[in-house]
């Protein structure tokens, strides 16, 4: 690709995948501009990373963080298309990845139709539950993001499924369809340099808890599950939780008995040591993009316990790592538990070959495809 690629992401300096993503385009050769609008002064530079050759960034502190702000979206796309176009030189840019459809894309979308840049665009969580899902007069805008551009890339294959039964309009629906790719989000290498041990199922069990602890990850219901398990069962279960969150409080009111809260852990060898300990992972998560923890649950050996039609589902045989269940349903998070039991030892095999298909090499490849197919 001849001019510059520019990656338009409102989430960049919060999220180290934008980061890696980078980093990998940029040993590829290609040359990058990183634009990131904030409605935060101080996050100006966040995950800024000026080792990465030939990458240009550009922070704005632009977005505000009023409710009538956020409102009113064409105002605020406008703001931001004006602001990159006073910030970029934007006859060397060939090509826009805008990592969200409408927070994003909508500015991609006014740059082509007065520039003539193509893009390719994203499309996450909080673009399916709160632009499409609450946002109905925007969803005709959405629709018009996706058919303009070359790509329309997915991280899950549920969202694809959730957009075509509700979101795509029939006047759109051919121009869009032919145009979807599902790429899943890679982890850290780091992930893949650790010296496993075969894994045995031993006594007690022990599941592990690692994300934010609020209500749309269901802890609440995982820790019921492991009462009940404790209760109903000869066996003894045990569950490490590892981070915080607004609803640590009320999760921690009567947790059951066998359940250790860990708290935020920021040292990878610390968290690996708890890794380390258990015998699977559950986190049966709603509107979860994809979920890189699940991933590198997997690369540590330990099978899953996941959302039905929700983040990495999709992406497995049934029961070829764990098991999807029903976000509310404690008695299906307890035969999930069981089934990995029964089968400890082939899953956590299945689990570590699995959690292979998800590295940033692999995923890198296919965004340069994409690259070069939307600008040639």
């Amino acid at each position: 690709m001849k001019g510059k690629l520019l990656q338009i992401s409102n989430d960049f300096a919060d999220q180290k995948i934008y980061v890696n993503l980078v980093r990998n385009l940029s040993e590829q050769g290609f040359h990058q501009i990183v634009y990131v609008p904030l409605k935060w002064k101080h996050k100006i530079d966040w995950n800024k990373d000026s080792t990465i050759e030939n990458v240009e960034y550009f922070y704005s502190y632009i977005l505000k963080r009023s409710l009538l702000f956020r409102l009113r979206y064409f105002n605020k796309i406008n703001l931001v298309t004006r602001d990159v176009e006073e910030k970029i030189d934007l006859k060397k840019v060939s090509l826009v990845h805008a990592h969200f459809l409408f927070s994003d894309g909508g500015v991609a979308y006014k740059l082509k139709k007065k520039y003539g840049i193509p893009y390719v665009v994203s499309v996450r969580a909080s673009d399916i539950f709160t632009f499409f899902g609450k946002m109905i007069h925007l969803r005709r805008f959405g629709n018009k993001i996706m058919e303009e551009a070359e790509r329309v890339i997915f991280i899950n294959h549920s969202y694809v499924h959730i957009l075509e039964e509700k979101y795509l309009q029939k006047s759109f629906a051919n121009a869009i369809k032919g145009k979807i790719s599902i790429i899943p989000n890679a982890i850290d290498s780091k992930w893949f340099n650790v010296q496993l041990k075969q894994k045995e199922r031993t006594s007690p069990f022990k599941l592990l808890y690692v994300g934010r602890i609020v209500k749309r990850k269901k802890l609440d219901i995982v820790l019921k599950a492991v009462e009940q398990l404790n209760n109903n069962s000869h066996s003894e279960y045990h569950l490490d939780v590892v981070g915080e969150g607004g609803f640590m409080l009320e999760a921690q009111k009567a947790p059951p008995e066998n359940v250790k809260f860990h708290g935020k852990i920021t040292s990878f060898d610390d968290l690996l040591k708890v890794y380390s300990q258990c015998h699977a992972f559950v986190m049966p998560s709603i509107k979860e993009t994809f979920g890189l923890v699940y991933i590198e649950s997997l690369s540590q050996g330990l099978p899953i316990i996941y959302c039905k039609n929700e983040g990495v589902d999709g992406y497995f045989e049934k029961g070829e790592v764990g098991m999807a269940v029903n976000p509310d349903s404690t008695k299906e998070i307890i035969e999930a538990v069981h089934h990995i039991e029964l089968n400890y030892q082939e899953l956590s095999k299945n689990a570590i070959a699995a959690s292979r298909k998800f590295t940033w090499d692999e995923s890198t490849e296919k965004y340069i495809s994409i690259y070069k197919g939307a600008v040639h």
